[in-house]
């Protein structure tokens, strides 16, 4: 069985987005659609590869969903461009589905009359992108989509193709009047829903939008990682079916994505919790069950959103108790508790593993956790976290690989 469809997949990513910042979400599918119509005028491409630049678009800002970037989003196109361009890029290149097409990010703000100092095989869809984000932006400033203000700009920032492309495609496709009204959203979902995607893609894309999330902070960059493998290797010692297996891997990878709406004051607190703080907090699962409901499968969406629960009903946001929690989402509840006490915080460095086994056998002698999964846990927790160094070094790699590539990048792009 899929785990998500292309169009829950793409629903997933309108939800996410649009909790984290809903302007820059509008803003992004405005862009997107756009660039569908120039893309569909010029008439040389397949529904699969029009989808692909979309979703591109989509992501085109996703470079400011880093902690410094999302609440300045309104000033990019006042400012220095080249910060979120270029995160954007080794983001989509390194912890996404759409990696050869990347570059595309990169260049989105490049001025047409800079091209010749780029060597790009997606540099005119980089150019109509610049044409259709240009666009967007300048539909609330008065006067400047008249058609003088347009042509002052000719083949300096944007192409004279572009501007062309753009003007026959609202001829035909009255693109800023669908604007207005909002009617373009059905289009871009009826695009996404007429492509098949593969299964590697839909699960390279459901991890990108939790490396989003994890990526806003150095504390949270392999929380979901770690309680992803520890929720496998114990899986796999407690041999669970296929079935079960799979159901857990996503439910794991899922459980924390409502933290997107949790302002980082409160992830990143260095203190203890207020009470007003933790009843804050305790609403990211009441949000990853508002996000995942009627895209996922019901068995991994209860799975993700009941990591939390107590068997002695005493856990949130249900209450449910012992009877009410199936093996699966009892094994997460324990890898999620190893993820938090093995990770370094702002608040404490790492736990030794035998910290961990006291804690988590405290809570199973408590009726608290499983008494069965943290036997297990206690008895391999040596070699489950081995195993989660040796795969955690992989991506610790591209995270640094990232920042390192950033600034080099930044270093020649920066007078442009």
């Amino acid at each position: 069985m899929a785990v998500i469809s292309g169009s829950n997949m793409y629903d997933i990513l309108r939800k996410s987005f649009s909790i984290l910042n809903p302007q820059l979400m509008h803003h992004s599918e405005r862009t997107a659609y756009i660039l569908y119509k120039m893309l569909q005028t010029e008439g040389h491409m397949s529904s699969k590869e029009m989808a692909d630049y979309v979703i591109i678009a989509v992501l085109h800002d996703i470079g400011t969903c880093k902690l410094e970037y999302i609440h300045q989003w309104a000033q990019f196109e006042k400012d220095d461009v080249w910060p979120h361009s270029i995160f954007g890029f080794l983001f989509l290149k390194y912890l996404s589905p759409l990696e050869d097409k990347a570059e595309i990010v990169l260049y989105h703000h490049l001025d047409y009359n800079k091209h010749y100092l780029i060597k790009s095989q997606y540099i005119k869809i980089a150019e109509y992108l610049f044409m259709a984000d240009k666009i967007d932006v300048t539909m609330s400033m008065p006067g400047t989509l008249e058609p003088d203000y347009l042509q002052k700009y000719r083949n300096i920032k944007y192409s004279a193709e572009a501007l062309n492309l753009f003007l026959k495609a609202n001829t035909r496709y009255n693109i800023l009047e669908k604007l207005k009204k909002e009617d373009y959203l059905k289009e871009l979902d009826e695009l996404i829903a007429s492509v098949s995607f593969s299964e590697d893609y839909k699960r390279k894309f459901l991890q990108m939008l939790i490396y989003i999330i994890d990526f806003r902070s150095q504390y949270t960059v392999i929380h979901t990682l770690a309680t992803t493998i520890f929720a496998q290797e114990l899986g796999d010692l407690m041999k669970l079916s296929g079935q079960d297996k799979y159901n857990m891997y996503y439910g794991a990878l899922l459980h924390d994505i409502g933290k997107i709406a949790i302002p980082l004051s409160i992830l990143e607190s260095t203190g203890r919790l207020s009470d007003k703080e933790m009843d804050i907090m305790k609403k990211h699962v009441e949000i990853t069950d508002h996000v995942l409901k009627g895209i996922v499968d019901d068995d991994i969406r209860e799975i993700a959103i009941r990591h939390h629960e107590k068997l002695d009903g005493s856990g949130y946001f249900r209450g449910l108790k012992g009877d009410e929690l199936t093996r699966p989402q009892r094994i997460v509840a324990v890898a999620d508790i190893i993820s938090a006490l093995y990770g370094k915080r702002s608040y404490k460095e790492a736990f030794a593993p035998d910290k961990i086994k006291a804690i988590i056998q405290a809570d199973a002698d408590n009726n608290k956790i499983c008494p069965a999964v943290v036997d297990v846990a206690v008895k391999n927790m040596e070699s489950i976290i081995r195993n989660f160094e040796k795969k955690k070094e992989a991506v610790l790699g591209t995270y640094m690989q990232i920042k390192k590539q950033e600034n080099d990048i930044y270093e020649q792009f920066k007078g442009l």
